[in-house]
């Protein structure tokens, strides 16, 4: 449209917005589209252990621990993966 001129000053200056909105959209899908022509990962169907342990620092590292623990099995609900818990040592004196 520019191109071909003939357009009011307000019209060319709506052409030119979004021009520049249509630029920064190109960038982000550039973005994007790198991460999707990366190579998959061989690891990526493979099964993973986590052990979570409240080391140092008594009950409020217990605390954390069970934090930690009740936040990465929700982070695995949400996306579809299967928990199974091994092993288990609650904390009987919690605080809240």
């Amino acid at each position: 449209m520019l191109q071909e001129g003939g357009l009011d000053d307000e019209m060319e200056q709506l052409v030119k917005e979004e021009i520049k909105e249509l630029e920064e959209q190109v960038v982000e899908v550039e973005k994007e589209l790198k991460i999707l022509l990366l190579p998959k990962d061989p690891n990526d169907d493979k099964n993973v252990i986590v052990e979570i342990r409240a080391g140092a620092g008594g009950e409020e590292a217990a605390l954390f621990a069970g934090d930690l623990f009740r936040m990465y099995t929700r982070y695995a609900e949400r996306h579809n993966f299967k928990v199974e818990v091994m092993s288990v040592n609650e904390n009987r004196n919690r605080w809240i």
